[in-house]
């Protein structure tokens, strides 16, 4: 059974203890350390648009809101450059699909996907919204299959829930010199750790588990500068064989009210650094040949 995660001493590790604000909202902050762990090195990878959700659809009567009922879309993952998705300026992670032709996009079935196969070579408008500014925009995407790249939109999408986003990001607070983290590139203070195309990081503990999952295998994070505005793609392969004691990935980390974004960054939607094609694990054809 994988060990319950621990938070490492206060003297070693800044802002390690959990604390609360005036608001009542939790804070926390850790740093990856050693664990024994079976390490799991395989990665499904196909091509596609839409990848499968493990995302349920919350259901009125059980405690839930209607705001957080509606509060689902095909979130945009790995926009391609050059490509339809990236034309029409959608942004990775942050951006979600929640109508196209004026239809509301609110049940994870196959009309979003039908829209796309129809609308090829024509125009098709989508409203989007962006959870970093909170806003919603209307956008005109031509779905075309010769436009240099896979897919008719070149984007991957994913159905997920958009609910108090804002919460769910994990900041970096310390990189390790000569690290995993450092040598993927990882920036301390300015870098926000989003997820992966399969899950988002509501948590210190979320991003845990996922990074014990890929001990010794490589693994994708989308990652949010605060400097740049923009998501970009990072490759980080998890080790317990550099350093010291200094945990798999080397590096601390936030998560909570106290490092949630700045202001300043919710006055724009953001923007996508992609690489050429990126890998998105377990992605299906969503749009018969090449979605």
């Amino acid at each position: 059974a994988r060990p319950p995660p621990t938070y490492p001493p206060r003297t070693r590790v800044r802002g390690a203890s959990v604390s609360r604000d005036a608001a009542g909202a939790e804070d926390s902050s850790r740093r990856f350390r050693r664990r024994a762990a079976s390490p799991e090195r395989h990665r499904s990878r196909s091509k596609g648009v839409a990848g499968p959700s493990r995302f349920q659809p919350p259901n009125m009567g059980q405690g839930v809101s209607q705001e957080e009922v509606e509060a689902v879309g095909y979130r945009v993952l790995g926009v391609q450059p050059n490509s339809p998705a990236s034309t029409a300026g959608l942004v990775s992670f942050f951006d979600f699909v929640v109508a196209a032709d004026g239809q509301p996009l609110r049940v994870l079935d196959n009309k979003f996907v039908e829209m796309i196969k129809d609308s090829e070579n024509k125009p098709l408008p989508l409203t989007i919204y962006n959870i970093k500014s909170e806003t919603t925009r209307d956008v005109v995407i031509t779905p075309k299959r010769n436009w240099g790249g896979q897919g008719m939109l070149g984007v991957t999408i994913r159905f997920d829930s958009f609910w108090r986003a804002e919460e769910s990001l994990v900041r970096v607070l310390e990189v390790v010199p000569d690290s995993p983290a450092e040598l993927a590139g990882l920036k301390a203070e300015d870098d926000y750790l989003l997820g992966t195309a399969e899950k988002v990081f509501k948590d210190t503990d979320t991003l845990y588990e996922e990074v014990q999952k890929y001990l010794e295998a490589t693994i994708e994070f989308y990652v949010y500068n605060t400097k740049t505005d923009a998501v970009r793609v990072v490759v980080v392969m998890p080790t317990l064989n550099w350093g010291d004691g200094q945990g798999s990935l080397g590096l601390s980390v936030g998560h909570g009210y106290l490092h949630r974004l700045p202001a300043r960054c919710k006055q724009s939607a953001g923007s996508s650094i992609e690489p050429p094609r990126p890998v998105v694990p377990n992605a299906t054809d969503a749009t018969a040949e090449d979605a």
